[in-house]
Protein backbone atom coordinates (compact mmCIF):
# COMPACT_ATOMS: atom_id res chain seq x y z
CA UNK A 1 0.00 0.00 0.00
CA UNK A 2 1.35 3.56 -0.68
CA UNK A 3 2.15 5.21 2.01
CA UNK A 4 2.22 8.77 0.04
CA UNK A 5 -1.46 7.68 -1.11
CA UNK A 6 -2.23 7.22 2.32
CA UNK A 7 -1.00 10.62 3.61
CA UNK A 8 -2.69 12.45 1.21
CA UNK A 9 -5.99 10.79 1.33
CA UNK A 10 -5.68 12.23 5.42
CA UNK A 11 -4.33 15.86 3.58
CA UNK A 12 -7.60 15.68 1.78
CA UNK A 13 -10.20 14.59 4.51
CA UNK A 14 -8.00 17.47 7.25
CA UNK A 15 -9.10 20.10 4.72
CA UNK A 16 -12.57 18.94 4.27
CA UNK A 17 -13.13 18.55 8.07
CA UNK A 18 -11.48 22.44 8.81
CA UNK A 19 -14.95 23.51 7.23
CA UNK A 20 -16.64 21.91 9.14
CA UNK A 21 -15.01 21.56 12.64
CA UNK A 22 -14.25 24.31 14.06
CA UNK A 23 -17.96 25.89 13.66
CA UNK A 24 -19.54 22.94 15.75
CA UNK A 25 -16.50 23.73 18.33
CA UNK A 26 -18.24 26.96 18.51
CA UNK A 27 -20.83 26.71 21.21
CA UNK A 28 -24.26 27.78 19.83
CA UNK A 29 -22.95 28.12 16.49
CA UNK A 30 -24.43 27.47 13.13
CA UNK A 31 -22.78 24.76 11.06
CA UNK A 32 -23.52 23.54 7.40
CA UNK A 33 -23.12 19.76 7.62
CA UNK A 34 -23.99 19.63 4.34
CA UNK A 35 -20.71 21.70 2.45
CA UNK A 36 -17.57 19.89 3.69
CA UNK A 37 -19.02 15.97 2.43
CA UNK A 38 -19.78 17.52 -0.77
CA UNK A 39 -16.31 19.16 -1.52
CA UNK A 40 -15.11 15.56 -0.31
CA UNK A 41 -17.31 14.35 -3.07
CA UNK A 42 -16.87 16.53 -5.78
CA UNK A 43 -12.64 15.83 -5.09
CA UNK A 44 -13.17 12.31 -5.17
CA UNK A 45 -15.41 11.87 -8.40
CA UNK A 46 -12.69 14.52 -10.17
CA UNK A 47 -10.27 11.80 -9.20
CA UNK A 48 -11.84 9.00 -10.38
CA UNK A 49 -13.44 10.43 -13.97
CA UNK A 50 -9.85 11.44 -14.34
CA UNK A 51 -8.16 7.88 -14.07
CA UNK A 52 -11.55 6.16 -16.05
CA UNK A 53 -10.85 8.70 -18.97
CA UNK A 54 -6.84 7.98 -18.53
CA UNK A 55 -7.32 4.23 -18.81
CA UNK A 56 -5.97 3.86 -15.38
CA UNK A 57 -9.35 2.99 -14.24
CA UNK A 58 -11.60 0.40 -15.84
CA UNK A 59 -15.32 1.51 -16.74
CA UNK A 60 -16.66 -1.25 -14.43
CA UNK A 61 -14.56 -0.14 -11.03
CA UNK A 62 -15.52 3.74 -11.95
CA UNK A 63 -19.77 2.68 -12.03
CA UNK A 64 -18.80 0.51 -8.85
CA UNK A 65 -16.56 3.63 -6.77
CA UNK A 66 -18.89 6.41 -7.78
CA UNK A 67 -22.30 4.31 -7.26
CA UNK A 68 -20.31 3.71 -3.41
CA UNK A 69 -18.96 7.38 -2.99
CA UNK A 70 -22.68 8.55 -3.75
CA UNK A 71 -24.05 6.17 -1.12
CA UNK A 72 -21.68 7.35 1.17
CA UNK A 73 -22.82 10.83 0.83
CA UNK A 74 -26.06 10.26 1.15
CA UNK A 75 -25.28 8.93 4.15
CA UNK A 76 -24.00 11.76 5.25
CA UNK A 77 -26.12 15.02 4.31
CA UNK A 78 -29.26 13.85 3.01
CA UNK A 79 -31.02 14.54 6.82
CA UNK A 80 -30.21 18.38 5.67
CA UNK A 81 -29.33 19.05 2.25
CA UNK A 82 -30.31 22.11 1.94
CA UNK A 83 -29.98 23.96 5.23
CA UNK A 84 -27.72 24.98 7.95
CA UNK A 85 -28.05 22.79 11.58
CA UNK A 86 -27.98 24.72 14.94
CA UNK A 87 -26.02 22.53 17.25
CA UNK A 88 -26.76 23.02 20.57
CA UNK A 89 -24.12 22.98 23.70
CA UNK A 90 -25.43 19.96 24.63
CA UNK A 91 -24.84 18.04 21.30
CA UNK A 92 -21.37 19.78 20.17
CA UNK A 93 -19.52 16.99 21.12
CA UNK A 94 -21.58 14.73 19.42
CA UNK A 95 -21.78 16.43 16.45
CA UNK A 96 -18.51 17.14 16.37
CA UNK A 97 -17.63 13.46 16.89
CA UNK A 98 -19.78 11.92 14.16
CA UNK A 99 -18.69 13.94 11.32
CA UNK A 100 -14.64 13.53 12.57
CA UNK A 101 -15.46 9.89 12.48
CA UNK A 102 -17.83 9.12 9.69
CA UNK A 103 -16.78 11.57 6.92
CA UNK A 104 -13.20 9.99 7.29
CA UNK A 105 -14.77 6.56 7.23
CA UNK A 106 -16.96 7.19 4.21
CA UNK A 107 -14.30 8.37 2.02
CA UNK A 108 -11.69 5.91 3.24
CA UNK A 109 -14.34 3.29 2.17
CA UNK A 110 -14.21 4.15 -1.52
CA UNK A 111 -10.70 3.81 -1.63
CA UNK A 112 -10.67 0.37 -0.31
CA UNK A 113 -13.65 -0.41 -2.61
CA UNK A 114 -12.01 0.85 -6.13
CA UNK A 115 -9.53 -1.86 -5.99
CA UNK A 116 -6.47 0.15 -6.81
CA UNK A 117 -5.78 2.82 -4.66
CA UNK A 118 -2.48 4.01 -5.92
CA UNK A 119 -4.04 4.78 -9.06
CA UNK A 120 -5.24 7.92 -7.79
CA UNK A 121 -3.02 11.04 -8.13
CA UNK A 122 -1.86 12.36 -4.95
CA UNK A 123 -0.63 15.77 -6.10
CA UNK A 124 -3.37 16.54 -7.96
CA UNK A 125 -5.79 15.14 -4.15
CA UNK A 126 -3.38 17.62 -2.35
CA UNK A 127 -3.65 20.71 -4.55
CA UNK A 128 -7.32 20.35 -4.20
CA UNK A 129 -7.71 19.62 -0.29
CA UNK A 130 -5.95 22.66 0.44
CA UNK A 131 -8.44 25.23 -0.19
CA UNK A 132 -12.06 26.65 -1.96
CA UNK A 133 -15.34 27.93 -0.82
CA UNK A 134 -17.46 24.76 0.61
CA UNK A 135 -20.28 23.95 -1.70
CA UNK A 136 -23.71 22.92 -0.65
CA UNK A 137 -25.93 20.12 -2.50
CA UNK A 138 -29.83 20.68 -3.44
CA UNK A 139 -31.89 18.27 -2.57
CA UNK A 140 -32.71 17.44 -6.88
CA UNK A 141 -29.19 16.70 -6.53
CA UNK A 142 -29.55 14.25 -3.65
CA UNK A 143 -32.54 12.76 -5.03
CA UNK A 144 -31.02 12.32 -8.31
CA UNK A 145 -28.03 10.13 -5.90
CA UNK A 146 -30.79 8.12 -4.58
CA UNK A 147 -32.37 7.41 -8.01
CA UNK A 148 -29.24 6.52 -8.97
CA UNK A 149 -28.42 4.21 -5.91
CA UNK A 150 -32.24 2.42 -6.85
CA UNK A 151 -30.87 2.08 -10.63
CA UNK A 152 -28.24 0.53 -9.63
CA UNK A 153 -29.81 -1.95 -7.56
CA UNK A 154 -32.41 -2.97 -9.90
CA UNK A 155 -29.21 -4.44 -12.23
CA UNK A 156 -27.72 -5.63 -8.98
CA UNK A 157 -30.28 -6.31 -6.33
CA UNK A 158 -27.96 -9.00 -4.39
CA UNK A 159 -26.58 -5.88 -2.18
CA UNK A 160 -28.40 -6.03 1.08
CA UNK A 161 -26.18 -2.90 2.59
CA UNK A 162 -26.94 -1.14 -0.96
CA UNK A 163 -31.13 -1.63 -0.04
CA UNK A 164 -30.73 -0.55 3.81
CA UNK A 165 -28.65 2.36 2.33
CA UNK A 166 -31.43 3.17 -0.19
CA UNK A 167 -34.00 2.07 2.56
CA UNK A 168 -32.42 5.13 4.66
CA UNK A 169 -32.46 7.34 1.99
CA UNK A 170 -36.45 7.28 1.40
CA UNK A 171 -36.92 7.49 5.10
CA UNK A 172 -35.08 10.68 4.98
CA UNK A 173 -36.95 12.11 2.10
CA UNK A 174 -40.58 11.16 4.06
CA UNK A 175 -40.87 8.22 1.31
CA UNK A 176 -41.50 5.46 3.99
CA UNK A 177 -44.29 2.93 1.71
CA UNK A 178 -41.04 2.49 -0.50
CA UNK A 179 -38.55 2.66 2.36
CA UNK A 180 -40.28 -0.55 3.57
CA UNK A 181 -40.45 -2.23 0.30
CA UNK A 182 -36.54 -1.67 -0.05
CA UNK A 183 -36.19 -2.84 3.76
CA UNK A 184 -37.54 -6.10 2.68
CA UNK A 185 -35.61 -6.34 -0.02
CA UNK A 186 -32.60 -6.10 2.17
CA UNK A 187 -34.01 -7.86 4.78
CA UNK A 188 -34.46 -11.10 2.44
CA UNK A 189 -30.42 -11.15 1.75
CA UNK A 190 -29.42 -10.64 5.60
CA UNK A 191 -31.94 -11.75 7.72
CA UNK A 192 -29.77 -11.33 10.57
CA UNK A 193 -28.55 -7.62 10.01
CA UNK A 194 -29.46 -6.16 13.72
CA UNK A 195 -29.50 -2.38 12.07
CA UNK A 196 -31.23 -3.24 9.13
CA UNK A 197 -34.18 -5.08 11.48
CA UNK A 198 -33.96 -2.13 13.75
CA UNK A 199 -34.10 0.55 11.19
CA UNK A 200 -36.78 -1.72 9.30
CA UNK A 201 -39.19 -1.69 12.70
CA UNK A 202 -39.11 1.86 13.25
CA UNK A 203 -39.57 3.09 9.69
CA UNK A 204 -43.12 0.51 10.20
CA UNK A 205 -44.37 1.97 12.95
CA UNK A 206 -43.85 5.14 11.79
CA UNK A 207 -46.23 4.03 9.16
CA UNK A 208 -48.29 2.88 11.64
CA UNK A 209 -48.79 6.12 13.05
CA UNK A 210 -45.70 5.21 15.96
CA UNK A 211 -47.45 1.86 16.88
CA UNK A 212 -44.63 -0.87 17.51
CA UNK A 213 -47.06 -3.33 17.98
CA UNK A 214 -46.97 -6.77 15.37
CA UNK A 215 -44.64 -6.66 12.40
CA UNK A 216 -42.55 -3.99 13.84
CA UNK A 217 -41.71 -5.76 16.85
CA UNK A 218 -41.32 -9.00 15.24
CA UNK A 219 -38.29 -7.57 13.66
CA UNK A 220 -37.13 -5.48 16.81
CA UNK A 221 -37.01 -9.30 18.42
CA UNK A 222 -35.23 -10.56 15.07
CA UNK A 223 -32.74 -7.71 15.49
CA UNK A 224 -32.35 -8.99 19.24
CA UNK A 225 -31.74 -12.64 18.36
CA UNK A 226 -29.04 -11.66 16.22
CA UNK A 227 -27.96 -8.63 18.68
CA UNK A 228 -28.50 -9.04 22.08
CA UNK A 229 -27.23 -5.56 22.74
CA UNK A 230 -28.05 -3.74 19.43
CA UNK A 231 -28.90 0.05 20.85
CA UNK A 232 -31.71 0.67 18.67
CA UNK A 233 -33.41 -2.65 19.07
CA UNK A 234 -32.96 -2.34 22.33
CA UNK A 235 -34.54 1.12 22.64
CA UNK A 236 -37.21 -0.11 20.78
CA UNK A 237 -37.85 -2.88 22.40
CA UNK A 238 -38.26 -0.95 25.91
CA UNK A 239 -40.49 2.19 24.31
CA UNK A 240 -42.59 -0.75 23.13
CA UNK A 241 -43.02 -1.97 26.36
CA UNK A 242 -43.63 1.43 28.15
CA UNK A 243 -46.40 1.96 25.58
CA UNK A 244 -47.84 -1.38 26.92
CA UNK A 245 -47.76 -0.14 30.23
CA UNK A 246 -45.31 -2.88 31.26
CA UNK A 247 -43.08 -0.66 33.25
CA UNK A 248 -41.00 -3.25 34.83
CA UNK A 249 -39.78 -4.64 31.68
CA UNK A 250 -39.23 -1.56 29.98
CA UNK A 251 -37.00 -0.31 32.65
CA UNK A 252 -34.97 -3.73 32.61
CA UNK A 253 -34.87 -3.24 28.74
CA UNK A 254 -33.31 0.09 28.86
CA UNK A 255 -30.70 -1.36 31.28
CA UNK A 256 -29.47 -3.17 29.06
CA UNK A 257 -29.04 -0.23 26.88
CA UNK A 258 -27.54 2.03 29.29
CA UNK A 259 -25.06 -1.18 30.26
CA UNK A 260 -23.80 -0.38 26.50
CA UNK A 261 -23.23 3.39 27.32
CA UNK A 262 -20.51 5.19 28.28
CA UNK A 263 -21.30 6.44 31.88
CA UNK A 264 -20.71 10.12 31.82
CA UNK A 265 -22.40 10.59 27.99
CA UNK A 266 -25.46 12.47 27.52
CA UNK A 267 -27.23 9.28 26.14
CA UNK A 268 -26.60 7.51 29.22
CA UNK A 269 -28.14 10.22 30.95
CA UNK A 270 -31.12 10.07 28.92
CA UNK A 271 -31.55 6.55 29.08
CA UNK A 272 -31.17 6.71 32.89
CA UNK A 273 -34.04 9.03 33.12
CA UNK A 274 -35.97 7.22 31.31
CA UNK A 275 -35.45 4.08 33.62
CA UNK A 276 -36.00 6.13 36.24
CA UNK A 277 -39.23 6.89 35.23
CA UNK A 278 -40.04 3.48 34.19
CA UNK A 279 -39.48 2.04 37.69
CA UNK A 280 -41.57 4.93 39.07
CA UNK A 281 -44.10 4.27 36.94
CA UNK A 282 -44.01 0.14 37.85
CA UNK A 283 -44.07 1.25 41.51
CA UNK A 284 -47.60 3.26 41.68
CA UNK A 285 -49.58 1.65 39.22
CA UNK A 286 -53.27 1.84 40.78
CA UNK A 287 -54.61 -1.73 41.96
CA UNK A 288 -56.82 -2.23 39.28
CA UNK A 289 -53.66 -1.96 36.84
CA UNK A 290 -52.08 -5.11 39.02
CA UNK A 291 -55.12 -6.85 39.27
CA UNK A 292 -55.26 -7.19 35.65
CA UNK A 293 -51.76 -8.53 35.91
CA UNK A 294 -52.96 -12.42 35.70
CA UNK A 295 -53.68 -11.42 31.73
CA UNK A 296 -49.61 -11.27 31.01
CA UNK A 297 -49.50 -15.44 32.15
CA UNK A 298 -51.50 -15.14 28.62
CA UNK A 299 -48.64 -16.21 26.91
CA UNK A 300 -46.80 -19.24 25.31
CA UNK A 301 -43.08 -18.82 25.23
CA UNK A 302 -40.32 -21.27 23.34
CA UNK A 303 -38.37 -22.00 20.36
CA UNK A 304 -39.37 -23.84 16.88
CA UNK A 305 -36.88 -25.66 14.96
CA UNK A 306 -36.29 -27.81 12.27
CA UNK A 307 -35.57 -31.90 12.58
CA UNK A 308 -32.22 -32.40 10.78
CA UNK A 309 -33.62 -35.03 8.07
CA UNK A 310 -35.55 -31.83 6.46
CA UNK A 311 -33.32 -28.69 7.58
CA UNK A 312 -31.84 -28.62 3.72
CA UNK A 313 -35.26 -28.36 2.18
CA UNK A 314 -35.33 -24.89 3.77
CA UNK A 315 -36.04 -22.71 0.54
CA UNK A 316 -34.02 -19.13 0.21
CA UNK A 317 -36.20 -16.67 0.94
CA UNK A 318 -38.90 -18.68 3.31
CA UNK A 319 -41.15 -17.31 5.83
CA UNK A 320 -41.99 -18.94 9.16
CA UNK A 321 -45.10 -19.09 10.75
CA UNK A 322 -45.72 -20.22 14.41
CA UNK A 323 -49.10 -20.12 15.97
CA UNK A 324 -51.69 -21.28 18.58
CA UNK A 325 -55.45 -22.79 17.38
CA UNK A 326 -58.39 -23.44 19.92
CA UNK A 327 -57.99 -27.52 21.08
CA UNK A 328 -62.00 -27.20 19.94
CA UNK A 329 -63.05 -24.81 17.73
CA UNK A 330 -62.49 -22.45 15.05
CA UNK A 331 -59.43 -23.22 12.87
CA UNK A 332 -58.43 -19.04 13.15
CA UNK A 333 -55.20 -18.77 14.62
CA UNK A 334 -55.64 -17.11 18.45
CA UNK A 335 -52.34 -15.94 17.95
CA UNK A 336 -49.42 -15.60 15.47
CA UNK A 337 -46.04 -14.76 14.60
CA UNK A 338 -44.92 -14.10 11.10
CA UNK A 339 -40.99 -13.33 10.43
CA UNK A 340 -38.55 -14.62 7.47
CA UNK A 341 -36.82 -18.13 8.10
CA UNK A 342 -33.46 -16.96 10.08
CA UNK A 343 -31.06 -19.04 11.99
CA UNK A 344 -32.87 -21.76 13.59
CA UNK A 345 -33.82 -22.47 16.11
CA UNK A 346 -35.91 -19.51 16.70
CA UNK A 347 -37.27 -17.79 19.78
CA UNK A 348 -40.79 -17.22 19.85
CA UNK A 349 -43.62 -15.49 21.85
CA UNK A 350 -47.36 -16.03 21.60
CA UNK A 351 -49.66 -13.35 23.26
CA UNK A 352 -52.65 -11.10 22.96
CA UNK A 353 -50.68 -8.91 21.23
CA UNK A 354 -50.12 -11.49 18.48
CA UNK A 355 -54.14 -11.99 18.05
CA UNK A 356 -55.74 -11.83 14.87
CA UNK A 357 -58.98 -11.21 15.70
CA UNK A 358 -60.16 -9.05 19.31
CA UNK A 359 -62.78 -12.25 19.72
CA UNK A 360 -60.10 -14.84 19.52
CA UNK A 361 -57.53 -14.70 21.95
CA UNK A 362 -55.05 -16.73 23.77
CA UNK A 363 -56.06 -15.55 27.18
CA UNK A 364 -59.84 -16.77 26.57
CA UNK A 365 -58.06 -20.39 26.57
CA UNK A 366 -56.92 -22.59 29.05
CA UNK A 367 -54.67 -25.49 26.53
CA UNK A 368 -54.03 -24.47 22.47
CA UNK A 369 -52.58 -26.60 19.74
CA UNK A 370 -49.07 -24.61 18.79
CA UNK A 371 -48.13 -25.23 15.33
CA UNK A 372 -45.28 -24.04 13.09
CA UNK A 373 -44.94 -23.84 9.45
CA UNK A 374 -42.24 -22.98 6.64
CA UNK A 375 -43.78 -21.38 3.84
CA UNK A 376 -41.90 -20.74 0.40
CA UNK A 377 -44.26 -18.31 -0.63
CA UNK A 378 -45.11 -16.80 2.50
CA UNK A 379 -48.93 -17.42 1.93
CA UNK A 380 -50.73 -17.73 5.43
CA UNK A 381 -52.42 -20.82 3.78
CA UNK A 382 -50.61 -24.23 3.78
CA UNK A 383 -49.32 -25.16 0.40
CA UNK A 384 -48.10 -28.46 -0.90
CA UNK A 385 -44.28 -29.00 0.30
CA UNK A 386 -44.50 -26.24 3.09
CA UNK A 387 -42.56 -27.82 6.16
CA UNK A 388 -44.45 -27.94 9.20
CA UNK A 389 -45.16 -29.22 12.77
CA UNK A 390 -47.73 -29.30 15.54
CA UNK A 391 -47.47 -29.92 19.51
CA UNK A 392 -50.47 -29.77 22.13
CA UNK A 393 -52.09 -29.56 23.82
CA UNK A 394 -50.13 -27.07 25.45
CA UNK A 395 -51.32 -25.08 28.90
CA UNK A 396 -51.61 -21.56 28.27
CA UNK A 397 -48.49 -19.75 30.05
CA UNK A 398 -46.24 -22.24 29.30
CA UNK A 399 -42.43 -21.31 29.06
CA UNK A 400 -39.53 -23.02 27.30
CA UNK A 401 -41.81 -25.05 24.60
CA UNK A 402 -39.72 -26.97 22.41
CA UNK A 403 -41.54 -27.00 18.81
CA UNK A 404 -40.53 -29.22 16.13
CA UNK A 405 -41.10 -29.27 12.18
CA UNK A 406 -40.52 -32.27 11.02
CA UNK A 407 -42.63 -33.04 8.59
CA UNK A 408 -43.96 -31.74 5.21
CA UNK A 409 -47.49 -30.79 3.69
CA UNK A 410 -48.64 -33.21 1.21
Amino acid sequence: MNLAFWSTVALLLAGALLFVLPPLMRTGGRASLGAAPIDVYRDLRAQLDAERDAGKLATEEHARAVTELEGRVIEEVVQAPEEAVTVTPRHALAALLAVALLLPAGALGIYGLIGKPGALDPAAAQARAGGGAPHTMSREEMEEMVERLAEKLQKSPDDADGWHMLARSYVAFNRLAEAGQAFERGMKLAPRNAPLLADYADTLAMLNGRNLEGRPMELVNLALQADPTHPKALSLAGTAAFNRRDFALAAATWQKLLDTLPADSDQARSVASSIAQAQQAASTQTAPAQASAPSGAAQIDGTVDVAPAIKARIPRGATLFVFARAVDGPRMPLAIVKVPVGEMPYKFRLDDASAMAAQFKLSGQREVMLGARISASGNATPQSGDLMGTLGPVKVGARDVKLAIDGVVP
